[in-house]
């Protein structure tokens, strides 16, 4: 059933978050073209001290070389010589200089588990070392926190990056709860930082910058896909059946509403094996289902009872529910989700190419190019771009902070434009344009491209 004043509880709900967020703050190149002509002087000399009439003809064959004779001599002495070493010098970083590091929080640990990230930005760090210099020449170095569901682990990640003098930028791949938490204190320090599965107060705190549209981006982006796209009026929304999701049950239903979408009831699944029963509780008569749930496991569940069931609707999921291994496997066949990285697609042109082949050369087992992989991919990016812009190996805090306060770029590969600030309030939202994408045949598929989201049609969540 719908729950009641949902803007009133988003408020509670932002407010308490917000104060534990608080409570845990406590040339030579010239030489050989001058001397090149020197050899012209002899050779007109022998032409003139013989006879007097063959002295023109013999002019003119030994005058014609002499333009030829400079220009290869040019080309070929200073043209191939410079070239190779400056490419050379710029694709391999220096390992003798030293490294500017890029921090991570990684939550790996425990029930919510996300190795893919690690994987995906160390396979860039050394992708960036090898064929694009480091920052500038130096080595990057990724420092990785190991942490797991418990929020202590991400508290302790966040105070050993602000006590380290020797990273200015962390990317935070703390989920929901995790992520205000560690990222506040990170914020509250002048520690650059970069959100991964982001909440909604995260846009609303001050030096916190996201470059994935979180909850309220993913939110948004599929009642607007699923009422312009599917003529989706009714729905039924099924909420993974855990305190870190469960919060947010009012904002989408009001996100649901504000797009002229009625969700008639929210069915809580657990993480049996089996989900057949509370799925089949569902109401079949709705014009889609909506499943918001925790990893894959659950959502390989879900969709098995969805296909037991019959359901004949449209199916939506978030993008925990199209990692890629899922996705390949074919049980979320015919869903629709979004997601951040056009990588995963089969449509992506030479960019996602581009991406397959750096990750096939440096990436290990547990690359992936989906779900949060694909953001972790242009957090990438992100932050060696304002490590160079703050100082590179002479950055500091304040300076890679302020590079990343005003960043905006086009050029990431698979990603669309992002530009820092983002409308008032929601400042830390740097990208407002998820992708929606479908399953087809186990891949990816988006014809649409990507949505654009105004975050300023959320402003009544905060009223």
């Amino acid at each position: 059933m719908s729950p009641k004043s949902p803007w009133r509880l988003l408020t509670a709900v932002l407010l308490a978050f917000a104060l534990v967020a608080a409570a845990c703050g406590d040339d030579e190149d010239d030489a050989p073209a001058a001397e090149a002509p020197a050899p012209a002087a002899p050779a007109e000399e022998a032409a003139e001290e013989p006879m007097e009439e063959p002295e023109e003809p013999a002019e003119e064959p030994m005058d014609e070389p002499e333009e030829p004779m400079e220009e290869p001599a040019e080309e070929s002495m200073d043209e191939p010589a410079e070239e190779p070493m400056d490419e050379t010098d710029s694709m391999m970083a220096d390992e003798s200089m030293d490294p500017v590091k890029i921090g991570l929080i990684a939550q790996v640990e425990e029930l919510m588990a996300f190795p893919e990230v690690p994987a995906v930005i160390q396979a860039y760090v050394d992708y960036f070392n090898t064929e694009h210099g480091g920052a500038n020449g130096n080595p990057l170095e990724l420092v990785v926190c190991g942490a797991g569901d418990a929020v202590e682990s991400h508290i302790a990640c966040a105070n050993e990056f602000v006590n380290a003098d020797d990273v200015h930028v962390v990317i935070n791949g703390g989920f929901l709860s995790n992520s205000i938490v560690s990222g506040t204190i990170l914020a509250e320090a002048g520690v650059a930082n970069l959100g991964l599965g982001n909440d909604f107060i995260d846009y609303l705190t001050p030096n916190l910058y996201n470059f994935d549209p979180g909850l309220p981006g993913l939110a948004q982006v599929f009642f607007v896909f699923a009422k312009a796209q599917r003529d989706v009026s009714t729905m039924s929304l099924f909420l993974a059946d855990d305190p870190a999701i469960a919060p947010f049950e009012p904002a989408l239903y009001a996100i649901a509403e504000s797009n002229g979408i009625a969700i008639t009831e929210t069915i809580y699944l657990g993480f049996e094996p089996d989900l057949t029963g509370p799925v089949s509780a569902a109401e079949t008569a709705n014009d889609g289902w909506l499943f918001v749930l925790a990893d894959g496991a659950q959502c390989t569940a879900a969709a098995t009872g969805a296909v037991t069931v019959g359901y004949g609707g449209h199916i939506f999921g978030n993008d925990l529910c199209l990692s890629q291994d899922l996705v390949e496997s074919g049980a979320v066949d015919g869903w629709a989700g979004p997601i951040v990285s056009s990588a995963p697609t089969i449509d992506g042109g030479a960019e996602v190419d581009e991406i397959n082949r750096v990750l096939d050369t440096y990436g290990g087992a547990g690359v992936q190019t989906a779900g949060l992989a694909g953001w972790a991919l242009a957090q990438a990016y992100i932050a060696r771009d304002i490590l160079i812009e703050g100082g590179g190996a002479d950055a500091t805090d304040e300076s890679v902070l302020a590079a990343l306060s005003t960043y905006s770029s086009s050029d990431i590969p698979a990603y669309p434009d992002v530009s820092c600030p983002g409308p008032d309030p929601w400042a830390g939202a740097c990208n407002t344009s998820p992708l929606m994408v479908t399953v087809v045949d186990g891949q990816m598929t988006a014809p649409d491209g990507f949505t654009f989201l105004d975050f300023s049609e959320l402003n009544f969540l905060l009223g």
